[in-house]
This record gives C-alpha cells, sequence and structure tokens, in this order.
C-alpha cells in the first residue's frame, strides 16, 4: 500500500519540532539504522562554522525492545520513548522506526522528530535512508542543539526536505552554546551519537549453515570415540 506524505508547519508540544516531506512511500518496511556520516560533517563543517568545525562520532548502536513504539502515534509513545534515553545527558539518541505520524500532534506527513532542546529525536528509517539522510538527521539534531525553524530554500531549518544544508553565522552560535557540544583532549569539538534501533523483539543471532557443518564435523570424531 502506498501513501502520500502530506506536509504542513504545525506547533508541537514538549518543545518538539519536526521535519516534513513531500513523498510516495510504503510503510512495510521495518525500521532499521541507516546514517550518512560524511555529509552529517559536511554539514556542520560549512563555511558558516569557521574555524570551528563541529564532529558527527557515531558510537556502537543499540536495540531496544518495544513493539508499540515503532509506530509512533502519540503524546505518551513519545514520553516512553524519550524516557529510554541512552548514555549520558551530552550524549544525543538517534531513534529508528518504522512510521511516524506524531509530533506534537497528528499529521501523517512527519518523517523526523526531535526535541527542542533536548538529546533525542526519531526518524522513519525508510525516509532516512534516502538521498537526504545527511540532511534529515541534521535537521533534527539542529532541534536538539536548539535551532528552530527558518523557511528559506537553501535552509537546513527549512520545515520541508528540499536538499538545502545552509546554517547561518546565529544559527552557528547557537549550535556552538549547546550543552551537546564536547571537546576531546586536542581541542577539537565533537557531537556522540548513539543510534538506537526499535525492534518488537530482541534479535537472535543466525549461525550460517555451512557453520553449522562444519561444526557438526568437528564433534563427529568424538562421538564415534565415545560410542
Amino acid at each position: 500500500m502506498f501513501n502520500t506524505k502530506i506536509h504542513s508547519l504545525k506547533s508541537l508540544t514538549r518543545q518538539g519540532l519536526c521535519l516534513l516531506l513531500v513523498c510516495i512511500s510504503g510503510f512495510a518496511n521495518a525500521a532499521y539504522i541507516t546514517i550518512d556520516e560524511t555529509g552529517m560533517d559536511a554539514i556542520f563543517s560549512q563555511a558558516s562554522f569557521g574555524n570551528t568545525p563541529v564532529d558527527i562520532r557515531i558510537g556502537p548502536s543499540v536495540q531496544h525492545v518495544d513493539a508499540s513504539l515503532l509506530n509512533m502515534d502519540t503524546a505518551g509513545k513519545w514520553a516512553t520513548l524519550t524516557g529510554a534515553h541512552y548514555g549520558a545527558a551530552n550524549v544525543v539518541n538517534f531513534w529508528f522506526l518504522d512510521d511516524l505520524t506524531w509530533c506534537g500532534n497528528i499529521n501523517p506527513g512527519y518523517v523526523g522528530c526531535g526535541e527542542t532542546p533536548g538529546n533525542d529525536f526519531v526518524v522513519e528509517s525508510v525516509f532516512a535512508d534516502s538521498g537526504f539522510n545527511a540532511e534529515l538527521l541534521a535537521h533534527e539534531l539542529g532541534h536538539n542543539l536548539g535551532l528552530g525553524h527558518s523557511s528559506g530554500a537553501t535552509n537546513l531549518m527549512d520545515p520541508f526536505i528540499n536538499g538545502g544544508t545552509d546554517l547561518s553565522a546565529a544559527e552557528v552560535a547557537t549550535i556552538l552554546a549547546s550543552g551537546l557540544i564536547q571537546t576531546d583532549t586536542a581541542g577539537r569539538l565533537f557531537i556522540e551519537i548513539i543510534p538506537v534501533l526499535i525492534v518488537a523483539a530482541a534479535e537472535v543471532p543466525v549461525v550460517p549453515p555451512l557453520l553449522l557443518m562444519l561444526i557438526g564435523l568437528m564433534m563427529f570424531p568424538t562421538l564415534r570415540r565415545r560410542a
């Protein structure tokens, strides 16, 4: 089944802001993690950052088991998700889920929603896995860093996905003042990210058939001796 994403700008509760997209998509996709780290690094080191670029550092991913959160459609689910934050307060969680229709209100056009300011945001995996990955993730991260929407065809914080990734000097100043900005021992600025994949049940590693065969062959001589 296909559904057309509708966009509109809405005010949000819990100081959340959303990014909207017009496109056609199916909703049978299971959530998965996809992050264009190189693209995000380019956005947070553009000319307006001057000599203070911010490095995006992606840590090991986490699985969060809660089937009810695969579809974000109520304020209660949003509170549950943001309350399950992984890591310290200055670590950002990128949450990946199946379908997002709530971001302060119900709208089938939402594809991303982030706290403003805060340290959690959610995106639909199917849209994150598009040619706009870096823009989508950087936009929601911008909300976490304290940025609101800023209309403009080339602006990163425009409420519509349009390929724009520009940040003004004033927006950069807001970003650099955020408590999410950390400094390493070499004096470089960075943002620490933990990707979180929402799953219905914990995934059990699957042993490849060839490996099972090899294990069986290794055990066969021992079984013969015992017999």
